[in-house]
C-alpha cells in the first residue's frame, strides 16, 4: 500500500512539473554581420569560385545571407589580376580558360576583396604536390566499427626535405564522401598526422585509407577518387580547427569560438574582422573502378 501510495505521489509531481513549463525567449545581441569567406582555390583548370557569406544570428534556422557587390580579384605573376565575377548568389567565380590557370608553384598570391567601403587581403603560397602514385581496393568482412564491403587507399610519398601540409578529399562516384561535414575532414603534415619523423616518407595507412566510408564501403562498379591538395600551414590550421570544433562535443570541452583567419582589413577599420581563410593549392588526382 504504502509503495502504491509513493508511486502516485511521484507521478503526480511528474505531471505538476510538466504542467509548469512555460516557453522561455531568449533574447540575444545579434552582433555584427562579419564577411565569410570560403577561398579554396586550386591550380587546375576548373572554373575556380570563392564563396562570400555574411555571419548570422546563432539561432537563425536559415541558409547564411549572401554578399553581393563585391569586387574579388586575385593578383599573380607580374601583376597578372585574376577577376572573379559574381553569380547574384555569392559565388564569384573565375574561368581559368580566359587568362590560364592560377598554377605558378612557389609564388605568393594575393587576394583583393572590396565590401562596403573596405579593403580585405591575404597572401597565400601555391606550393607543390606530389604525384598519387596509385590505388587499390580490397573486399573486407565486416568487424566491429565498419561494414562489409570494398574499401580503397591511395599511395602517395611526401616531398623530403621540407615541411608540408596537406588535404586528402576522397570521392564516390564523382560525389564528394562527406559533403558538408568538418568531423571528416582529412589532413596530413608531411606523411602523417604531425609532429616530427614523417618527412619524406609514404603517407600512412590511417590516411591513405580513410578514403572510404566504414559505414558504407564500396559496391562493384563504383568509383573511387581522391584529391591530394597542398596547403600553407595557415590554412592547414584552419581546418585543423574546424576539425577540432566539430568533434568537441564531450562533458568538459570548450565552447565554439571563431577561427582566426589569414585574411585581413587594410583599410584601417581593425572593427571590421573577417572570418574563413584563402588558400591556393596545387592537385594531384587519380581514381579506381572497383572491379572483383
Amino acid at each position: 500500500m504504502k509503495k502504491t501510495l509513493h508511486n502516485l505521489m511521484l507521478m503526480a509531481l511528474c505531471i505538476v512539473m510538466v504542467a509548469c513549463e512555460d516557453p522561455i525567449d531568449i533574447e540575444l545581441d545579434e552582433g555584427r554581420s562579419q564577411l565569410v569567406v570560403d577561398a579554396f582555390i586550386s591550380n587546375d583548370m576548373n572554373p575556380q569560385t570563392i564563396r562570400l557569406t555574411k555571419s548570422a544570428n546563432f539561432f537563425l534556422n536559415a541558409a547564411a545571407p549572401i554578399a553581393n557587390n563585391v569586387n574579388v580579384n586575385i593578383e599573380g605573376p607580374n601583376g597578372v589580376i585574376y577577376n572573379f565575377v559574381n553569380d547574384n548568389q555569392g559565388n564569384y567565380t573565375y574561368d581559368p580558360t580566359t587568362m590560364g590557370a592560377i598554377d605558378s608553384v612557389g609564388f605568393n598570391y594575393r587576394l583583393l576583396i572590396s565590401y562596403n567601403g573596405e579593403v580585405y587581403q591575404s597572401f597565400s603560397k601555391l606550393n607543390p604536390v606530389p604525384d598519387i602514385d596509385s590505388m587499390t581496393f580490397a573486399f573486407e568482412e565486416a568487424e566491429l566499427g565498419s561494414e562489409e564491403g570494398y574499401y580503397s587507399q591511395f599511395y602517395a610519398t611526401d616531398f623530403r626535405g621540407r615541411k608540408d601540409y596537406y588535404r586528402i578529399k576522397a570521392f564516390r562516384n564523382g560525389e564528394p564522401l562527406y559533403p558538408e561535414n568538418p568531423e571528416f575532414i582529412n589532413l596530413s603534415e608531411d606523411a602523417a598526422f604531425g609532429g616530427e619523423g614523417a618527412d619524406g616518407l609514404q603517407f600512412i595507412f590511417p590516411i591513405r585509407a580513410a578514403i572510404t566510408d566504414e559505414d558504407n564501403p564500396f559496391l562493384p562498379g563504383e568509383i573511387s577518387s581522391v584529391e591530394l591538395w597542398s596547403l600553407n600551414q595557415d590554412a592547414y590550421s584552419f581546418l585543423q580547427q574546424m576539425v577540432t570544433q566539430a568533434n568537441n562535443d564531450g562533458l568538459f570541452s570548450e565552447p565554439a569560438a571563431n577561427i582566426r583567419s589569414n585574411i585581413l582589413d587594410i583599410s584601417g577599420s581593425a572593427q571590421d574582422e573577417v572570418l574563413g581563410v584563402f588558400s591556393v593549392s596545387s592537385v594531384s588526382i587519380n581514381s579506381i573502378t572497383i572491379t572483383p
